[in-house]
């Protein structure tokens, strides 16, 4: 018995709304668990005290680092890369599916951000929306946009290709999620959200992609572009924030754990939001 390619991709996009369903409803006891300020109170503590307490010198900057690479800047140079690559291909509708789940991804992430106006651990020089800490900007952004940068290059890899591409994306994401609770600059559950919501926007996209037959082009091309942005852009931003950076989450080794509690939202003048803050991937 054969299974058509229609079945099959009909198949895949069911089990990715069920998977999409999932996320939705973990997120949404994660988010009132924050709210409520329940079970995850503790485990937020515990994890944020032991790991300062694992910090050393060389593992710090390896995470700074990699917390760099996956900033909002690097966000930007990646998306920015890939939309142009389509363009010039001559890919709308996929142009299209890019830039607007992205967006998507960044105004969900900062709407939740705004609604919640949680405190982060710790003073970190952080300002407007990107000083709230639900759920995880940096994770949210970077699972969305190696995630559907896999869905782009999946149709056109071998096996072999296909499986270095999706590890090396999950490994590099994961990784970034990690070191914003390494270094102190969210909570574990602010990570968790971060996981769940880019999830189920990576599951609603991959469905919508593959049933809506909007993959009309090649893109391992894309390979080359991506990893020299990302090799040439990415080095040249982690020299040049070096001390910033390290200003930055040096202070979280030693600075007093806060209450991860909601906070008052304030309109100020020098902490209001603006329009580029409020879609930074803190």
């Amino acid at each position: 018995m054969t299974i058509s390619p229609f079945t099959l991709t009909h198949t895949r996009s069911y089990w990715s709304y069920y998977l999409a369903a999932l996320a939705c409803a973990l997120f949404l006891l994660i988010l009132l668990n924050v709210r409520m300020e329940g079970r995850l109170f503790a485990l937020d503590q515990t994890i944020y005290r032991q790991l300062q307490l694992l910090r050393t010198p060389w593992l710090d900057q390896i995470l700074i680092t990699v917390t760099q690479l996956g900033d909002t800047f690097m966000i930007t140079a990646i998306a920015s890369i890939v939309q142009i690559w389509l363009l010039l291909k001559k890919s709308w509708r996929t142009a299209l599916y890019w830039g607007g789940t992205l967006i998507t991804a960044a105004v969900v992430n900062t709407t939740i951000k705004a609604a919640v106006v949680r405190a982060r651990p710790g003073d970190m020089m952080y300002s407007g929306w990107t000083t709230y800490s639900f759920p995880s900007g940096h994770t949210t952004t970077n699972i969305v946009l190696y995630g559907l940068l896999s869905i782009l290059l999946y149709p056109c890899l071998g096996r072999r290709g296909r499986i270095i591409v999706l590890c090396g994306a999950m490994v590099f994401a994961l990784t970034v999620a990690f070191s914003r609770v390494y270094l102190g600059a969210h909570w574990f559950s602010d990570v968790l959200g971060g996981v769940l919501i880019s999830t189920l926007i990576l599951c609603v996209a991959g469905a919508r992609y593959y049933a809506g037959k909007i993959h009309n082009l090649s893109a391992s091309g894309l390979l080359i572009p991506v990893l020299g942005t990302f090799l040439i852009v990415g080095s040249f931003h982690v020299w040049h924030d070096r001390h910033p950076s390290a200003q930055r989450y040096a202070a979280s080794v030693s600075r007093a754990c806060k209450h991860p509690q909601t906070l008052e939202v304030s309109f100020s003048p020098t902490v209001g939001c603006t329009a580029s803050s409020a879609l930074k991937s803190d």
